[in-house]
């Protein structure tokens, strides 16, 4: 088939419709669009706290957002593969708010943008046990486990590695080419973004000792790294 405009209309627009419609009617995006809210709030916090940082923050709350609309259209592992873009840049953002030195060179060298959450776990301890507790004293009285936080990143970091990289058991296994809803999918997406930005929410809250915003506490809460 080669594709023209009116192709392209008929089968990737007007299906993208009717996906959306049988989101919005099959599920309650209540969730998702909490997320969306409690993206924000963490942008506002963050732009009010580390002001360079923001623009970062930008950068994250626009991909929550495309990540939310791909998945919602049917583009389930588009969806996800964008939620590892969001994990790293949130960890990047923290990062780069406790090494200045790096974010000079990342902002005004264009130095590479390799602060992989591995790396940073390895290379420089971060969000492990005795990081958190230079800003956050008393890490120790509300983790789950010592270095809950770190373990937890690496953890989800290498989940959504394996769908960035197309392992098997990720892929979506279609007989055929065709963009459908897929209620188990979007699911699966679901419980992939709550992971994401329930870790976030818990290092923005640890890293600034904000816990004014109830739901971004119960967020936070929901990662399972910390009682907040």
């Amino acid at each position: 088939m080669s594709f023209t405009k009116k192709i392209y209309q008929d089968t990737i627009i007007k299906s993208v419709e009717k996906i959306n419609t049988q989101t919005l009617t099959d599920n309650d995006i209540t969730p998702l669009l909490n997320v969306i809210n409690n993206t924000f709030d963490i942008l506002d916090g963050i732009s009010q706290s580390a002001p360079d940082i923001g623009v970062i923050w930008n950068e994250i709350a626009s991909d929550v957002i495309s990540s939310i609309n791909s998945a919602t259209s049917g583009f389930y592992r588009q969806a996800i593969i964008t939620l590892r873009s969001i994990l790293e840049l949130g960890c990047s953002s923290f990062f780069y708010i406790d090494h200045k030195v790096e974010y000079h060179l990342f902002k005004v060298h264009d130095a590479k943008a390799d602060k992989y959450v591995s790396a940073l776990i390895r290379d420089y301890d971060f969000f492990t046990t005795n990081y958190i507790s230079s800003f956050y004293t008393e890490i120790k009285s509300i983790q789950a486990v010592n270095n809950s936080i770190s373990l937890f990143l690496n953890k989800v970091y290498k989940q959504l590695s394996d769908v960035v990289h197309g392992r098997y058991k990720t892929l979506t296994k279609k007989d055929i080419l065709k963009i459908d809803y897929d209620k188990t999918q979007f699911n699966f997406f679901k419980d992939k973004l709550r992971l994401v930005m329930s870790i976030l929410a818990t290092m923005y809250i640890l890293r600034f000792d904000d816990t004014q915003n109830p739901s971004l506490v119960d967020l936070a809460n929901q990662s399972g790294t910390v009682k907040l």
